[in-house]
Formats: C-alpha cells, sequence, structure tokens
C-alpha cells in the first residue's frame, strides 16, 4: 500500500507539463519571477515578465504565482482563489504546443512543453515524499502488531493524515510554475484534511496511551471534529485560512499538552510505561512543537513560511521513529540525562526562534540584529540555566562513580569479597532490592523491562539480582550491563590478588610461627632451666609472650566468644598467683560474639589486655580486679578496674606502658579513657569498632567514649609503668 501511494504520488508529479526552467521569486511579491540566462560564459537572472503562445494568448506573470504554500501566501480565501484562477490561467498556456517567454525587453526563447523528468524534480519533492510514506509505513506496522490497541489505531490514522499532507504538498509545493485550478484546488483540500486528521487523532492517541484516561469514547469525537473543520474550510465557511486551519491545530497541540500532562501523572510511578512515554513525549512535542514554531505560528503573525514548510516536514520523520518505539514498547532504556540533554536544547532552540519572531514583529527590529538579540540573550539564559538543572539532576553522580566506588571498595580492607562487592552495588546503583541467584545466570542481563539487572557468579563474587534501580526512580539500561560487567571483572581480580595475598601471608606466619616455636622456644626452656631463680619470672614471661605470639600466628586467628575464653584462663591465672579477687563479666550470648578476629588483631587485643592487667598488679596493691566486657552499639567496651591506687591518673607520667596502649587501640580504630570512681580506684576503659579500620597511630579513633570519661592526654599520660 505505501509503495502504492508513492507511486501515485510520484505518477501525478511526472504527468504534469514542464518547460525544464529553474524559476526564482523576486524580493517583491508583485515584481515578475526570475529565470536564469547565460551571459558571456556565465548565467545571470533576467527578469520572467511572461508567457505567450502562438496563438496569440499572453499572461503577465508574478513572483507569488510561484508561492510554495498558498494558504499562507493568502491566507484570505478572497485572494486565494484569485490565486487559483490564475494557475489554471497559466496551465492552460502550458498545454499548447510552444510557449514563449517574454522579458522586460521582448521575447527570450520558445520552448515546447513535456512531461517532466524525475531528474527535473526538485529535493523537496523527495523530502514530503519520503515523510509521507513513512507516516503510513510506520502507522502501518504499529497498527499490524498492535491490532487490539486503540492507540495503534489512531497512530495508523495519523500516519494516513500525513501522508494527505506531505503527499500533496510534494505535488502542489514543487510545480515548476502552474498546476490546473481544479487539481490545485484538490490537492491544497488533501492537505488541509490530512493536517486536520493528523492533529485530531494524535489527540485521540494521547486519550488512550499510554493508559486510557477516561471511558468515554472520546477519540472518535475528536476525528470527527476535526474531519468537520476541514470540510468547514474547504466550502470556505470561515474567513480564511488562519481561522479554519491554523488556529484549531494550534488548540490542538495545547489540548495535547494537557493531555500529556494527565498521562504523566497516571504513569510517574510505572518505571517502564514512564520511560517509554517519556520518548513517546520528546519525539511528538519536538517535531510537531517546531513545526508550528517554525510554519504556523509566523504564518499567524503575517510571514509567508511556504518555503520553511517543506524542509520542516523532515520533523515528522523524528515523530514517527520515536512515536513507533514508544507505542510499541520497545525497550527505551537509555533515556535519563541524555532526555534530559535533549529536552534543554530543544527548549533553548525554540526561545531563540519565538524571541527572534517577536523582535522582528513586535518592535520592527532588523532581521539581522534581531538574531544577534536572540542569540545573545539565549545565550546568557541558557548557560547558567543549564548548569543548574544539571547539578541538580546529576548531584550524587560523582557520588556513585564507578572508580570511585570501587577504590572505597578496595580501601575497605575488613570486608569479604562477598560483602565488599554488595556493598559497591547499593553505592553505584542503590536498587531497593538485592538478593543472591541460584543457579547462576550464564550472563550480565536486563529483565522484566529493564526493572531487574541480573549478574552471574564470578570467582569470589556471587549471582545477584538488583531491582529498581535509584531507589525506584529509573531503570537500569545496556550502559549499566556494560559498567557492572567491567567492573566485575576488575573487582574479580583485585579480590582474587587479595585471595592470594591473604594465603601468602597465612603460610609465612604459619612459617615464622614454626621457627620460633622450635628455636626460639628451645632457647628460652633452656635458659629457664639454667636460669638462677631471681631472672626465672622474666624467663617465664618471655616464653609466655613467645607463646601468645606463635599461637595468634599459627591459630590463623578465632572468634571473640573464643578469645574471652583464653583471655579469662590467663588473667584468672595471673589474679590467683597475685592473690587478687578476680570478678570477671562478659556478655554470653550476642552476634558480636561470632566475630572471626584476624590473627594481628587477636595479637593486639591479648597485649593490651594484659597491658592494662599487669598495670594493676604491678603498681597497685589491689584486693580485687575487675574486668568487664560489653557489646553495644556495633563496639566492643572492655574496662579493667583496681582498688589500691596509691596515684590519682591525674598525676601520673607517661610511659611505656600507657604509650604501648595508646598505639594498640588507635591502631585498632579505638579510643582509651581513664577515670577514678572512687578513691583509691581506676577505671581504663577501651572502646573498639566490632569491625575496625586500622588507622596509622598518631591518629584519632572514632568518638565512642561515654560522655563521663575523660581522655588521657597523649603527653601527660599518668602510668605506672
Amino acid at each position: 500500500m505505501a509503495a502504492a501511494a508513492a507511486a501515485a504520488v510520484l505518477a501525478l508529479a511526472l504527468s504534469q507539463p514542464s518547460l525544464g526552467l529553474e524559476l526564482g521569486m523576486a524580493d517583491t511579491a508583485g515584481a515578475p519571477p526570475l529565470i536564469p540566462q547565460r551571459h558571456q560564459g556565465g548565467s545571470v537572472m533576467a527578469v520572467l515578465a511572461g508567457l505567450g503562445t502562438a496563438d496569440g494568448l499572453r499572461m503577465e506573470l508574478r513572483s507569488d504565482d510561484l508561492a510554495p504554500e498558498p494558504d499562507t501566501t493568502f491566507p484570505a480565501y478572497v485572494d486565494y482563489n484569485r490565486f487559483l484562477q490564475r494557475q489554471g490561467e497559466i496551465a492552460a498556456l502550458l498545454q499548447a504546443p510552444e510557449v514563449t517567454l517574454y522579458g522586460t525587453q521582448g521575447s527570450l526563447q520558445t520552448l515546447a512543453p513535456a512531461p517532466r523528468r524525475l531528474d527535473q524534480l526538485p529535493w523537496q519533492f523527495w523530502l514530503q515524499l519520503i515523510v509521507s510514506v513513512a507516516g503510513l509505513v510506520v502507522g502501518g506496522l504499529v497498527w499490524i502488531f498492535r491490532q487490539q490497541d486503540q492507540a495503534s489505531r489512531y497512530f495508523a490514522l495519523t500516519g494516513v493524515g500525513l501522508y494527505l499532507s506531505a503527499g500533496s504538498a510534494a505535488v502542489y509545493s514543487t510545480r515548476e510554475l502552474a498546476l490546473a485550478s481544479e487539481l490545485f484546488r484538490a490537492l491544497h483540500m488533501a492537505n488541509g484534511l490530512g493536517t486536520m486528521l493528523f492533529c485530531g487523532a494524535f489527540a485521540a492517541v494521547l486519550l488512550h496511551y499510554p493508559t486510557r484516561l477516561t471511558r468515554l469514547s472520546l477519540g472518535p469525537l475528536l476525528v470527527s471534529v476535526y474531519l468537520l473543520l476541514s470540510l468547514a474550510s474547504a466550502a470556505q465557511l470561515f474567513d480564511g485560512f488562519d481561522t479554519a486551519l491554523r488556529v484549531p491545530v494550534l488548540l490542538g497541540f495545547l489540548a495535547t499538552l494537557g493531555l500529556a500532562a494527565w498521562q504523566w501523572a497516571r504513569v510517574r510511578q510505572d518505571l517502564v510505561l514512564r520511560a517509554a512515554f517519556q520518548w513517546f513525549l520528546f519525539a511528538w512535542f519536538v517535531g510537531s512543537g517546531l513545526f508550528l514554531m517554525l510554519v504556523f505560528v509566523p504564518a499567524l503573525m503575517g510571514r509567508d513560511t511556504g518555503s520553511a514548510q517543506a524542509p520542516s516536514f523532515a520533523l515528522f520523520l523524528l515523530i514517527y521513529l520515536g512515536v513507533a518505539f514508544g507505542i510499541a514498547r520497545y525497550r527505551l532504556f537509555d533515556l535519563g540525562l541524555w532526555w534530559f540533554r535533549a529536552w534543554v536544547t530543544v527548549i533553548s532552540v525554540g526561545s531563540l526562534v519565538a524571541l527572534d519572531l517577536a523582535l522582528i514583529a513586535v518592535l520592527h527590529v532588523d532581521r539581522a540584529l534581531a538574531l544577534t538579540v536572540s542569540l545573545l540573550v539565549i545565550g546568557t539564559l541558557y548557560l547558567p540555566l543549564h548548569a543548574w538543572l544539571w547539578r541538580r539532576l546529576t548531584g550524587n553522580e560523582q557520588k556513585r562513580d564507578p572508580i570511585a566506588v570501587m577504590q572505597d571498595m578496595v580501601l575497605s580492607a575488613h570486608r569479604g569479597p562477598a560483602e565488599a562487592w554488595s556493598d559497591t552495588l547499593r553505592g553505584l546503583f542503590q536498587p531497593l532490592q538485592m538478593e543472591r541467584l541460584s543457579p547462576s545466570p550464564p550472563q550480565h542481563r536486563l529483565a522484566d523491562d529493564g526493572l531487574t539487572l541480573e549478574l552471574p557468579a564470578d570467582r569470589l563474587l556471587p549471582a545477584l539480582r538488583l531491582r529498581y534501580a535509584d531507589h525506584g526512580r529509573r531503570l537500569f539500561s545496556p550502559h549499566d550491563v556494560q559498567t557492572v560487567r567491567t567492573l566485575q571483572m576488575l573487582c574479580g581480580r583485585i579480590f582474587a590478588y587479595g585471595e592470594a595475598t591473604r594465603l601468602g601471608m597465612e603460610q609465612e606466619r604459619q612459617r615464622i610461627a614454626r621457627d620460633m616455636h622450635d628455636s626460639l622456644g628451645g632457647r628460652l626452656l633452656t635458659l629457664l632451666h639454667l636460669a638462677p631463680e631471681t631472672l626465672q619470672p622474666q624467663i617465664r614471661e618471655a616464653l609466655d609472650d613467645m607463646r601468645l605470639t606463635v599461637n595468634c600466628l599459627s591459630s590463623g586467628g578465632a572468634s571473640l566468644g573464643e578469645a574471652l575464653g583464653q583471655w579469662r584462663a590467663e588473667v584468672d591465672e595471673r589474679c590467683d598467683s597475685a592473690q587478687v579477687q578476680l570478678r570477671w563479666q562478659q556478655p554470653e550470648q550476642g552476634p558480636g560474639l561470632d566475630l572471626q578476629l584476624e590473627p594481628e588483631t587477636l595479637l593486639h587485643l591479648q597485649r593490651l589486655l594484659r597491658e592494662l592487667v599487669s598495670n594493676a598488679l604491678r603498681h597497685a596493691k589491689p584486693t580485687v580486679l575487675q574486668v568487664r566486657f560489653m557489646l553495644s552499639g556495633g563496639a566492643l567496651s572492655f574496662s579493667v578496674e583496681n582498688d589500691g591506687c596509691r596515684l590519682p591518673p591525674s598525676g601520673w607520667k607517661s610511659g611505656v606502658g600507657l604509650k604501648s596502649i595508646r598505639y594498640r587501640v588507635e591502631t585498632l580504630g579505638g579510643q582509651v579513657s581513664c577515670q577514678e570512681p572512687l578513691p583509691g580506684s581506676v577505671r581504663q576503659t577501651c572502646i573498639l569498632p566490632l569491625m575496625p579500620e586500622p588507622v596509622e597511630p598518631g591518629t584519632s579513633g572514632p568518638s565512642a567514649a561515654p560522655a563521663d570519661m575523660v581522655d588521657l592526654p597523649k603527653q601527660a599520660l599518668g602510668s605506672p609503668s
């Protein structure tokens, strides 16, 4: 059908008689047209004053006889009818066997009219023909694949309307000189009918797409009203084309704006429909809006825009390609910020055209000056507005930059690969839901029309399903798939390298532990048996320290609950030897007790507790030693309290012991403090995060100490050691 329709338009254009001329319009509407004439090896534009035949018939020509769109050149019906009458008279002259061209000073040349050839058809004809056929093809295809959808039916009607409008305009707007008056009138009526059908049918589309707005059957009513207006215009029941054609079309455009706002309010919570509707709105309002701005609005202001109509039809290609995707519900995921950029650009261009027209029509400013002023004003306003909107819409993009997110993941060494990967995806895509998949999908893919992103398992990373990106504000896109595929490949390699490094460190710790046990341990035992009794306590302490180090290195870590049991046994033995009563308090259950401590962390904690207990036993005469462990607010808090203190904490001097305590606490990312709950007693407290992030000694750890604790000054730590 589209091929037959195109062939009909082409055959009608080729059937018209042609003189093989390239005519041009003079600057003055009433002046004769211009024709190129060869002169001294070149060509000049000569005045074509009229045409004549051998029978003595002759007719003067005017430049407005070449008007490509008569309803913009002659908006009043009286002038339009006079134009058609002249067209008929000129066409009658062209039926003669020979036609003589007359200039201002006599005959120029005599030509024999012949049917028009393909190479004589200008590019404007082919453009309008392509647009008309595209309307039929796209509208027909959408209707074929969605025959039960009312929106698709009305969309197919818009294709018919575009064919009638652009196809008829392709013939009469690119004529060489004239058409028969009745043929011209019929083609122009078809153009108006197609315009009205397009406008009414598209308003009906928005009544049904993407959701049906009302139960009333308003679609047929809208189409019928616009068809009746077209018939009224053909019957010339109004005073001119402005009232009969352009005003109803502009009102229809405003109606579609209201319907679009209504539809947007209905679908803004549905991500899939909203994505398709965004493309739908962009294609429709950009294409039709610019066409109205370039052709209809200037015509209402009294400007002849007939020459701009043919190239402006190219905007309808944008409408049909975009709207076809929207109605057929293709996966329109790559919108987002691109959609915002396109809208800002289109609004800026439209504002430039509107301001330029206003300066020319209202203030009667010269065209060149008006364009300069418009560019200056729009440029001045556009750049700051664009930057402001861009910051508002992309303010969190830097936080979710893939490289920055991956850097945060690598620096968070305390987390396992699976947890770190999940946190990375949360920071990058901010999904409302994330769950593990079993079995793993074969590849990265989108599902549920972009609501879901599925990731396969890779090395140490589990298979995951992410749903509702950016807290449900957008769909996942193919760009997201590419990003996460690259990121997962890099993260998998990083985690594999980290795992290999961890295994290497574990093997090295085991080797060091064996060497210390076999070599240093044996020598200390020998020295213990040979040394006098006065040196044996120090040797036993050195031997205990070595055993502690070897156990921590060789054990590969332990849970907090297991470590508390070992520490209690050691402190209990030391208190028995010193004849001090031990009061030990620890939580019996809780999620923190299952926390696995790395060997280095375990060693820090055990030596920290040992140093606190040693301070109490060595430098005071306690009768009771109270050790308390608590888990609260994601932190481990433990304190060592003793009586028999001879000097309050404020009088202590900094020594190696307290410096060592502060070093270990800060290494574990915690805080140490000291207070005097009762006269003669001291309580030393350490607060450590359950998931410590090691920091360099000398930097401040997290502030988690209770308000009643007094931090020991770094340079005034009073320690008996």
